[in-house]
């Protein structure tokens, strides 16, 4: 559905060079670019900070008890090799695992559509899309969901696609951009950071929305547990962010 006030189309990516090193991360909960998390106990109980060396990064518990951990490395989209062609132009490959430590269902928004706005969900929506912006200096990989801006009204809810976690389970995805990086995020009809992504951005991390409005969400025509739900803005800790980290260079 289209909304009363006409949107601009997405910016597009452009190719881009290779990235070089692979980076284990593992995450916080993001209110800003700079980490602080707590660890939550599954089942709640009191927060307790804590944060655990675990290879050649660290691993944190959001306030929220749920964990994101993070690999960046050099790839193509879809698994495609490095040098295999055009279309295997190296980027930004993102693997990502999410643990639920909680004793409640959570909602991982982890399908955004690359265009923000329809009310139903494409059956070949491309599960490795993800926003790109920068924040507090930080190249941020995101998904997410976004208000609609000022005076915007849509006709029916524009969606996002998901996946229900249970107490105690994990779920493991992809996310793909080309580098250099370059500012991503849906259109003005939607309420998004708009400033260009400096190309000079030394530091990136990978977020993720994570909810417990798992009664909202409906089956979707994309299959293999891929559900929808109306896009929202993240609020209080459900943006799920790795610590800032170090962009692997060439």
């Amino acid at each position: 559905m289209l909304p009363q006030a006409l949107p601009v189309a997405s910016r597009a990516l452009r190719p881009a060079v290779a990235l070089a090193l692979g980076a284990v991360l593992v995450t916080s909960a993001c209110g800003s670019s700079t980490p602080s998390s707590v660890a939550t106990p599954a089942g709640g109980g009191d927060a307790t900070p804590a944060t655990t060396e675990a290879g050649s990064g660290a691993e944190t518990v959001g306030a929220n008890g749920i964990r994101l951990e993070a690999q960046l490395a050099p790839g193509g989209p879809g698994g495609v090799a490095v040098g295999a062609g055009i279309a295997a132009t190296p980027g930004y490959v993102v693997q990502y695992t999410v643990t639920n430590t909680t004793s409640e269902p959570v909602l991982a928004r982890d399908v955004v559509p690359r265009d923000l706005g329809s009310a139903t969900l494409a059956a070949d929506v491309d599960r490795e899309h993800v926003w790109v912006y920068e924040q507090d200096g930080v190249l941020r990989l995101s998904k997410q969901g976004f208000a609609p801006a000022p005076n915007v009204r849509f006709a029916a809810a524009p969606v996002v696609g998901g996946h229900t976690i249970a107490p105690g389970a994990s779920l493991t995805g992809r996310a793909y951009a080309v580098s250099p990086p370059r500012l991503h995020v849906p259109a003005e009809s939607f309420e998004a950071p708009r400033t260009p992504v400096d190309p000079s951005v030394a530091q990136w991390q990978f977020c993720l929305q994570v909810d417990g409005e798992v009664a909202q969400a409906r089956p979707s025509a994309v299959g293999d547990g891929v559900v929808q739900v109306a896009a929202t803005a993240p609020a209080g800790d459900d943006l799920v962010c790795t610590p800032a980290t170090p962009i692997p260079r060439a």
